[in-house]
């Protein structure tokens, strides 16, 4: 059933292959951004994704506070019946981070930037890492022809007591008018753990500054299966 419902998102994304937004967003695929919000404004990316035995509220604020650098706060709010018998729902643990320009340059097809981010231990000790972490990627992307971009992460997540883990991510995407799609590969490697998935998404642009989506992912190696939809602004 899964797989079904899996290929018959696909086959509907495609339809809108050469349909995008114009908002730029960290959500809904895995790859982050290269672009940095400019000083003053306001971006709040929030949405819910489902899996089988566990749904995810997530909400990420960006602030551009100068130009070349934004500030981000990032919550996820989990839903797991099978993580504790006393409580069944907690935000896990605060991230409070950076992104930074490296290169975006007009006439520069490449983008670089750098994005790194502060775990703190602030959840219930069932959903939490119980130790800070640092988060960081590479982010990169390259304008193609025909309004559409490539762009991949590579990262790097390290808690205190914890092995780390190397995060990659390849993402593909079209676009041209108020709706967009994309295609992406990501996955995470450590030392006992090796995760490939696939993610689809389409994203709907309702005025210039706010935006709809709507994925599926799949893991290639896992059982792992997600539906998530969103909503974003931008606040200048």
């Amino acid at each position: 059933m899964k797989t079904k419902l899996l290929l018959t998102f696909i086959i509907f994304s495609t339809c809108f292959y050469s349909l995008h937004s114009q908002l730029t967003t960290d959500r809904p695929d895995q790859t982050e951004s290269s672009l940095v919000l400019s000083k003053g404004h306001i971006q709040i990316e929030t949405g819910i994704s489902i899996e089988d035995s566990e749904s995810n509220i997530n909400t990420l604020f960006r602030i551009g506070i100068i130009d070349g650098i934004e500030m981000r706060i990032n919550s996820n709010y989990l839903m797991n019946d099978d993580i504790s018998f006393l409580k069944k729902s907690s935000f896990s643990d605060f991230e409070i981070g950076a992104k930074f320009k490296i290169l975006d340059e007009d006439n520069y097809k490449t983008k670089i930037g750098l994005l790194t981010h502060l775990s703190i231990p602030t959840a219930p000790e069932i959903f939490s890492y119980n130790e800070y972490g640092l988060l960081s990627r590479v982010l990169i992307s390259h304008d193609l022809k025909n309004d559409s971009q490539i762009g991949y992460n590579i990262g790097y997540n390290k808690y205190n007591n914890y092995d780390g883990q190397f995060i990659y991510t390849v993402a593909y995407g079209k676009s041209l008018g108020s709706f967009g799609v994309f295609f992406e590969i990501f996955g995470d490697e450590s030392s006992n753990n090796s995760n490939l998935n696939f993610d689809s998404g389409i994203t709907y642009l309702i005025d210039n500054d706010k935006q709809l989506d709507l994925s599926v992912g799949r893991g290639l190696n896992s059982d792992m299966f997600y539906i998530a939809a969103g909503f974003s602004i931008d606040i200048y």
